[in-house]
């Protein structure tokens, strides 16, 4: 501990100066007689306690007070005055500029002692606790940076739980246009076999592989993307980033008798500050779920036309995202579970259970916003909202 002692008065310096040391172990008295050398302290020493004159010449104790608690190195330090001054008079200006305390002169020993070891143990005390707090803050940065870290680890692993979903969706999306491209060549083989080919064929069909060959490598391209993490929050277009995703599967789930209708107003701008990856995660993880009550519930009813509507409404300042499905509904028991971390009613081979967790993870704790869902008769509803940028 450093205590710093200001007086005008030698004598008195020196006094307290052996009281103090005579009490204390482990404290360092630092003596000043005037207000500006006492000021230079404060500002390049680590002062935890002042005993300040009230009464001095050129800079009174009033005014460094004053001077102290404007500077944010010297304001929290405590000051106890020593004035020979009345306590009425003293308590008109002395509590008002910082003061946390006084002993009136001629000093009495034994209140000196109690009254600095009263303010070093308060001292002492604020710093312990100032260390705890310093130590559990740390801890919760520790913490909240394993949380994000394990969270990404779960984003990373629901992503690959769905690299079988989407193998399976490029073997649908690529099976028309190689068939495009075989038959091309088929029929490239045949003329020339036959001599019938000329120029204008040969450019005609070259021109319809290359168009073949652009669509297979968007495609590629479209899926490696979605593997990729988002880096920074930007403008999006949630009917880009909805289209997009619609695209990835819309030819496996054709296949599977199953249709999307994405129904929107075409001249309202539905633009948030969000992840642009991760939202085409949550919509396929949706459209995943969908796809899977539906194909169990065509197999129990026949003649059924599986559907899954995405509807864009907009309420106050938030967008309304609803994804829903005539997939059968979902229990009552089961559907407060939906978002709970690898619950799952499929096989172990079938779903990880952590798509939806994730899902609702990245709405409401990487976008601000909330996930629910809701079940009546044979329809499942998801709705999702999310805080719109003004344009």
């Amino acid at each position: 501990m450093n205590i710093l002692v200001v007086d005008d008065d030698k004598a008195y310096l020196e006094m307290i100066k052996l009281v103090l040391n005579g009490a204390f172990d482990s404290v360092k008295i630092k003596l000043v007689t005037n207000g500006a050398d006492a000021i230079d302290i404060c500002q390049h020493d680590n002062i935890d306690l002042i005993l300040l004159d009230f009464y001095m010449p050129k800079m009174n104790g009033s005014t460094v007070a004053k001077l102290l608690q404007h500077t944010n190195k010297t304001k929290e330090i405590p000051i106890i005055f020593v004035t020979s001054s009345s306590y009425s008079d003293f308590e008109k200006e002395g509590f008002e500029i910082g003061s946390v305390d006084y002993i009136s002169k001629p000093i009495e020993k034994n209140l000196l002692i109690n009254r600095v070891a009263l303010y070093l143990t308060i001292i002492h005390q604020n710093k312990l606790l100032q260390d705890a707090n310093y130590k559990l803050e740390k801890k919760v940065h520790k913490v909240e940076d394993q949380n994000k870290m394990q969270e990404q680890m779960l984003i990373h692993q629901s992503k690959t739980s769905v690299m079988g979903e989407m193998i399976g969706a490029i073997a649908h999306q690529w099976r028309q246009p190689l068939n495009i491209i075989a038959t091309s060549m088929i029929n490239l083989e045949t003329k020339a076999e036959l001599d019938m080919l000329d120029y204008k064929e040969i450019k005609r069909i070259n021109s319809k592989v290359n168009s073949t060959l652009q669509f297979l490598s968007k495609t590629i391209d479209d899926f490696r993307n979605f593997f990729l993490s988002s880096k920074v929050k930007e403008k999006i277009d949630m009917v880009k980033v909805i289209d997009s995703t619609i695209e990835l599967v819309k030819t496996q789930f054709t296949s599977h008798n199953i249709s999307i209708e994405f129904q929107f107003d075409e001249e309202v701008e539905y633009i948030i500050n969000g992840y642009f990856n991760e939202l085409r995660q949550v919509i396929l993880n949706l459209f995943a779920n969908s796809k899977d009550a539906l194909e169990l519930r065509m197999k129990k009813v026949d003649d059924l036309d599986g559907l899954i509507t995405i509807k864009l409404n907009i309420i106050d300042t938030k967008l309304e995202i609803l994804i829903c499905d005539n997939g059968g509904g979902i229990p009552k028991d089961i559907i407060k579970k939906v978002f709970v971390p690898y619950f799952t009613t499929k096989f172990v081979d079938q779903g990880t259970g952590i798509g939806l967790y994730l899902s609702k993870t990245i709405i409401e704790k990487l976008h601000n916003g909330s996930m629910n869902v809701d079940s009546e008769d044979d329809n499942t509803c998801f709705k999702i909202l999310l805080p719109m940028i003004k344009i």
